[in-house]
């Protein structure tokens, strides 16, 4: 999540073999950066305020002030913040980026171009794996 041009933006990349560009969905029937969820998940991560800067074991590390503070400001604004969605296709390196609405649906496509020398870069990442 940034700040652009003084707006919450949620920033989102998603690889695939395919050209989808769906977002999850959770039990809660919610989607993916959906003004609902976001709304939850300002609520849940306000309570973590005690565990800034202390080690932890989730997947984006220690809670930071900077993080509370932007989970803060979207408690604040109801949920609401742009959201920008890159999907990739991992086969063909076609790209698409989206800009998604409240209910997390695709609201309007930003962008859409082919990665230059992708099966080279591709290969070349595969080497770097094989290490």
């Amino acid at each position: 999540m940034t700040r652009k041009d003084g707006r919450l933006a949620e920033w989102e990349a998603k690889g695939t073999k395919t050209d989808s560009k769906a977002v999850a969905i959770n039990t809660k029937g919610e989607r993916q950066s959906s003004r609902l969820k976001n709304r939850r998940r300002a609520r849940t991560m306000m309570k973590k305020k005690k565990k800034i800067g202390l080690p932890s074991d989730r997947q984006g590390g220690p809670y930071t002030r900077e993080e509370n503070d932007l989970w803060r400001d979207v408690r604040n604004l109801g949920g609401y913040k742009q959201h920008i969605s890159v999907h990739t296709n991992t086969e063909s390196g076609k790209v698409r980026v989206y800009e998604r609405d409240h209910r997390g649906n695709i609201a309007k496509k930003l962008d859409d171009f082919a990665m230059e020398n992708f099966r080279e870069l591709k290969q070349a990442i595969r080497e770097v794996f094989k290490k």
